[in-house]
């Protein structure tokens, strides 16, 4: 559908709309700001008509345009609903019901109010289920290497772990090493980069479904291969399951969840997937006592495919992601669809509206760059030369364009550390690394009982970062318990030189469990979680799939190399565990310097935070975070934390005056940036030069009063960078502006 414009009278409209498609690529100010800003309360009304007229005819006009200016003036209303004067709010052109204010207030403040996502929440959770069982297969089959062919292995031999033993890898390591990392390698290599088509074709459901159906027939497979070469070939397939699975499953989380509760919901992920695994050692725990090897094998290897079965059968219950219908430009686009989803999925007919104009606007501002701001009639891709072509150039603009570039490194970076931290040794040869500490290869029982333990913290120990994701943050998560984790690995590597079996196996497990405890809220849910809601609508599949790769590529070099020589068989317990201690420093410095927060914002207000220049970001970081932190927290001064971005959504100023910024950007736009930020205690230049000059602002929560002309009185002197409010609001008490905002000033930064 071609993007209508609307000018004002002025001509600022074209400008002002030309200046917002920039910052959600080059956001020099860190500007965080609603995509409906610019939009005169006529202006408004004209964009919902065309928007009505040419997608959602269905519905009744009056009803959308309500809920448009509901989503103009989020914060406005957020206050009139959580007022107690019943008159609040009374001019307004939106009078709320009392069951819409109730609805909104819930979805900001309670964690799982949207009780209609219940059947989302189910598919997601059996698909990480699915996931955790199968690696719980593959560490539970490594105990039985000899049934299928493997009867050499070092790292099950009594005594491997002393440096006089016999531990040179065998040409079996390896064979058991390329079996296990097989899925890995192929999921990371394959089944990932297909999610891009299969999403763009049959969706973000069909998708899973695919994967469901290739997970159900390698387990059946894999549970009569009497070969590791049969094995290694099933495993394949399974592989690409696993791929195409992680790619998709949050992604359908994070398009689905209200935005202030989104990591919560895709924690699911990772929380199910711990369960997965603890649920999966039990069974392999059941199996053991068949007391007939090749029989356990079978059992341990076919398992899985009663989860993939659940997963199926959940599939046809569970809505499509309403953004998928929502990509202006494809095939799949049609607002209906996403339209009557949301109705599915909100409390109320306003929000499903709210949500589904919102993001038609957002991602109007996404797909619609300098080059085609004028011609916006590009073609829907069709035929296979063409999407492939298609397919190629969203890769290509993940390393170019400086928005998805940003969302890249973050995301791969704390992709790349949760490999390299060293839990999924954990998960992936647990009964390895127990059974070479016992030091006997003839009773998997013990190691078995060991990964039990270790599944169960890592599910337990999950649940506190439900809420928490959300309102601590992925980033803080991380940067507190990266250093926690690093001091546990290296206890549990220096607990390798106590005297004693007994006491050298028990120290090992406790430091091991508590590492798997401190993993658990961190580390493990978030690096999934950034994956699938970093990047823009455009290009999520293709983001995704590549930080997802990182991820299960390493996972696949460390199934492949742990038993080998790299690593177990040369470096042994000691050593092993000591090197992922360095890595998980190493993780938190990377996480410190170049991951941003992205708690309680929309999926499409993240364009924003990731378009600022990561050398901005990195400079904030040291040059007054580290500082002020110093300050805080050492010298005990009272200080303001520093904030990177100027929050006009939930966190706009309320007084009569600020200073403004000049900063023409090469578009004509005029940004704000310090005054602001002094105005709110956060300080200190940019680095960019911007000269300062001061303009009168009318209070930003006040809005304008209609003149007799039909114009808003005061609007000349309101900077481009503030909303346009089309009626006034009462100015409600401090304690209630205070709890409409307290948690926006920390959710775009730290």
């Amino acid at each position: 559908m071609e993007l209508d414009r609307t000018i004002t009278p002025s001509g600022k409209g074209h400008d002002q709309y030309h200046a917002q498609v920039t910052r959600r690529r080059k956001n020099r100010q860190g500007i965080i700001e609603n995509p409906l800003a610019y939009l005169t309360d006529e202006e408004l009304q004209h964009d919902v008509y065309i928007f009505w007229m040419n997608c959602l005819s269905a519905v009744d006009q009056e009803e959308l345009l309500r809920a448009a200016r509901v989503a103009q003036n989020a914060r406005s209303y957020d206050e009139v609903a959580r007022s107690e004067d019943p008159t609040a709010g009374y001019h307004l052109p939106v009078q709320l019901s009392e069951d819409e204010k109730k609805a909104l207030i819930a979805e900001k403040d309670a964690l799982f109010s949207q009780r209609k996502m219940f059947t989302v929440i189910l598919a997601v959770s059996l698909a990480a289920f699915l996931q955790g069982f199968v690696q719980s297969s593959i560490n539970g089959a490594s105990l039985y290497a000899a049934e299928f062919g493997l009867p050499n292995v070092t790292s099950t031999k009594p005594d491997s772990t002393t440096s006089d033993g016999d531990s040179s890898p065998q040409l079996d390591d390896w064979k058991l090493g390329a079996t296990n990392a097989s899925p890995f390698f192929f999921a990371a290599l394959l089944g990932c980069w297909l999610s891009l088509p299969l999403n763009d074709l049959i969706g973000r459901r069909g998708a899973i479904a695919v994967a469901a159906c290739l997970i159900f027939a390698s387990s059946l497979g894999s549970a009569w291969c009497s070969t590791w070469q049969a094995l290694l070939c099933v495993r394949i397939v399974n592989g690409i399951g696993m791929g195409l699975k992680a790619c998709s499953t949050p992604i359908l989380a994070a398009e689905t969840a209200v935005g202030f509760w989104r990591g919560s919901f895709i924690l699911a992920w990772q929380l199910w997937v711990a369960f997965g695994i603890m649920v999966g050692f039990a069974f392999n725990l059941i199996f053991y006592t068949a007391n007939d090897a090749k029989r356990s094998l079978q059992l341990i290897l076919g398992a899985p495919f009663v989860p993939s079965t659940f997963l199926m059968i959940a599939l046809w219950f569970c809505p499509e992601s309403p953004r998928y219908y929502m990509r202006q430009r494809t095939s799949s686009y049609d607002p209906q669809k996403a339209y009557n989803i949301l109705l599915r999925l909100r409390k109320t007919k306003l929000q499903a509206l709210r949500d589904t104009y919102l993001v038609y606007k957002s991602i109007q501002l996404e797909e619609y760059s300098d080059s085609n701001l004028e011609d916006s009639t590009d073609d829907v891709p069709r035929g296979l030369v063409t999407r492939l072509k298609s397919y190629l150039i969203q890769y290509k603009e993940l390393f170019i364009q400086r928005r998805l570039r940003n969302a890249l490194i973050s995301s791969s970076i704390v992709s790349l550390a949760q490999q390299l931290c060293g839990m999924n040794i954990l998960a992936f040869y647990s009964g390895t690394l127990f059974s070479g500490l016992l030091k006997n290869s003839n009773d998997a029982f013990m190691p078995m009982v060991y990964s039990l333990g270790i599944g169960a913290v890592n599910f337990i120990f999950g649940l506190p970062a439900i809420r928490t994701i959300d309102t601590l943050g992925r980033r803080k998560w991380l940067v507190m318990t990266l250093p926690i984790m690093c001091l546990l690995m290296m206890a549990a590597a220096l607990s390798t030189l106590t005297v004693g079996q007994n006491a050298r196996v028990g120290l090992i497990a406790f430091f091991i469990f508590l590492f798997a405890a401190v993993y658990s809220p961190g580390m493990g849910p978030i690096p999934f979680t950034l994956a699938s809601e970093s990047f823009p609508l455009s290009h999520r599949e293709a983001g995704c799939a590549f930080a997802i790769t990182t991820n299960l590529l390493f996972a696949g070099l460390i199934q492949m190399f742990f038993p080998s020589n790299s690593i177990y068989a040369r470096l042994h317990n000691g050593g092993s565990l000591g090197l992922f201690s360095g890595l998980n420093l190493l993780a938190f410095v990377l996480v410190f310097l170049f991951v941003e927060e992205t708690k309680r914002r929309s999926l499409e207000d993240l364009d924003l935070v990731f378009a600022v220049r990561k050398r901005d970001f990195v400079r904030h970081q040291v040059a007054r975070y580290l500082p002020w932190f110093f300050r805080r927290y050492v010298l005990g001064r009272d200080e303001d934390k520093p904030s990177l971005y100027v929050d006009l959504i939930w966190n706009g100023p309320r007084t009569t005056t600020a200073t403004h910024v000049g900063s023409p950007d090469g578009d004509g736009d005029v940004e704000m940036a310090e005054g602001l930020r002094r105005r709110s205690g956060n300080g200190g230049g940019d680095g960019d030069g911007d000269g300062e000059r001061g303009i009168p602002i009318v209070s930003g929560w006040n809005g304008f009063a209609p003149s007799s002309n039909g114009s808003y009185a005061g609007e000349e002197n309101v900077s481009p960078s503030f909303l346009r409010r089309p009626s006034a609001l009462v100015v409600l008490p401090d304690y209630l502006s205070a709890r409409s905002s307290e948690d926006s000033n920390n959710s775009a930064h730290r």
